[in-house]
């Protein structure tokens, strides 16, 4: 009883309302002729779920348990499936690898990797950015959580750059240089995201729906596939950034020399980075050549969580304590089952066909840039990476198929993208909250970058992405 007053007073009755007012309604709605009933009742408890997502009313995975038990109430999911949720590879994988990058954090690895890129970058204000975006990405395959990677690794050396300079979050200091290195810090985490599967914990759930319409990415496609569109994004970034933000200082010898201090204070690699630095090359080579040795990724993973636990790195109130871990274990879990009875009872091959027609004549690359636009600055009414992949990758990926769009390609572009649309705004993906809570930048300075650097980034994806995937054989 205490519990649900606690809850009516963080959420008002509307953000309760409007989920449940949009699924009645849909659900009273007659289907269109032709489609299953249960595909458009599906349709309804799915809707209601993302509303309910959005608007927040409960935790998400609260919110994802509410939208799976109103389905099995409702006859359109068995509840085994329910119950088998989180019993997939990639939910587990996910799960892991939340646990390694705390592993990351605990040896101290994370952070020697950070002082070293400074060390080595940052006598000047680009360097530094530059240092950040390496950080972030030698990090991010073993990190899925963006907000671990921006809040345990990336923004405390940020931050301890920028003061050190005398670049403080109020109105007389912070442009010096600290809105700039956090605006790239937060750039470079979201770029980072969209390059690795298991980089972001919404990475999985493209793969998953993917998959259900044909379309098979391993762990090392994703990373070539992204390599090169990526990678393009980090290079351009700081010098881009540079012209938006316009730092106040541009020479910056002191950070190199903090670096240099922090990493001598730091002595020489103890066990635990020297075994973590090995845990994470290892891992890297067996998710890059699982396929050879027939070891999958989560296996993988889990080889590595034992050594961890063996070593002492990680220590099992460690792994309990990772609240998000669990947490997203949950929601990733049902929302995979909830999108997948949506294509398993047609809605998603009827909205592709039909919406289609309205595409019919056009060009393939002019329905591959007009869905992917789309599908890009929605993100602007969304909240949550997860969300909007579980909504809308399903329905843009049938459309390019149906189009004519190589298959392989138009996952790719709408898996790497659905992390980089997260620079839009400051709640668009997990890390926005983080960095944008610095006090270094401003709401207007925030969108107004977000913006600017989205068209850089479609730039590359929309035309330097096929490019590639077609040189490597993998736009087929």
């Amino acid at each position: 009883m205490h519990e649900a007053k606690g809850i009516f007073r963080k959420a008002t009755l509307h953000r309760f309302l409007v989920p449940v007012a949009i699924g009645v309604t849909l659900w009273h709605v007659p289907g269109p002729d032709g489609l299953d009933p249960r595909a458009w009742h599906m349709l309804a408890v799915f809707v209601a779920t993302m509303a309910g997502i959005i608007m927040a009313p409960l935790p998400m995975s609260a919110v994802a348990i509410v939208g799976a038990t109103v389905a099995t109430l409702l006859g359109v999911l068995d509840f085994d499936e329910f119950v088998r949720s989180n019993g997939t590879d990639l939910v587990w994988l996910i799960l892991l690898a939340f646990f390694i990058s705390r592993g990351v954090i605990n040896s101290g690895l994370g952070r020697r990797v950070a002082l070293f890129f400074l060390r080595t970058l940052g006598s000047r204000t680009i360097g530094l950015a530059y240092g950040l975006a390496l950080t972030d990405l030698v990090v991010a395959p073993a990190m899925p959580s963006v907000t671990a990677r921006a809040g345990g690794v990336v923004l405390p050396i940020t931050r301890a750059m920028a003061e050190v300079m005398g670049s403080r979050p109020d109105p007389e200091t912070r442009k010096r240089v600290g809105s700039y290195l956090t605006l790239c810090a937060f750039h470079a985490n979201v770029i980072t995201a969209g390059m690795f599967i298991t980089a972001m914990a919404g990475n999985p759930v493209a793969v998953q729906l993917a998959a259900e319409q044909g379309v098979a990415i391993t762990w090392l496609d994703w990373a070539i596939g992204a390599s090169v569109p990526g990678l393009l994004c980090l290079l351009i970034l700081p010098p881009a950034m540079l012209r938006l933000v316009r730092p106040e200082i541009t020479e910056t010898p002191d950070a190199a020399a903090l670096a240099r201090k922090q990493l001598e204070a730091m002595g020489p690699f103890s066990r635990d980075e020297t075994v973590m630095a090995i845990i994470f090359v290892g891992l890297i080579l067996l998710w890059v050549f699982g396929g050879l040795s027939g070891i999958g990724a989560a296996k993988a993973a889990a080889l590595g969580l034992l050594v961890m636990l063996v070593f002492g790195i990680l220590t099992w109130d460690d792994a309990l304590s990772e609240k998000a871990a669990w947490d997203t274990m949950v929601w990733i879990g049902l929302l995979i089952v909830l999108a997948a009875k949506l294509n398993e009872y047609g809605m998603v091959a009827w909205f592709g066909s039909t919406f289609g027609t309205y595409l019919e004549g056009l060009p393939t690359l002019a329905v591959f840039v007009l869905v992917t636009l789309i599908y890009f600055y929605v993100r602007y009414f969304f909240a949550s990476a997860t969300a909007h992949i579980s909504a809308l990758f399903p329905v843009s990926l049938a459309l390019l198929i149906l189009a004519g769009f190589p298959p392989f390609s138009a996952a790719i572009a709408l898996g790497a993208l659905s992390s980089v649309m997260g620079c839009l705004t400051q709640y668009a993906i997990g890390s926005g909250p983080v960095m944008f809570g610095t006090g270094y930048v401003t709401q207007v300075e925030w969108w107004k970058a977000g913006f600017l650097m989205s068209l850089i980034y479609l730039a590359i994806w929309l035309v330097v992405g096929p490019l590639w995937w077609s040189v490597i054989g993998l736009g087929s």
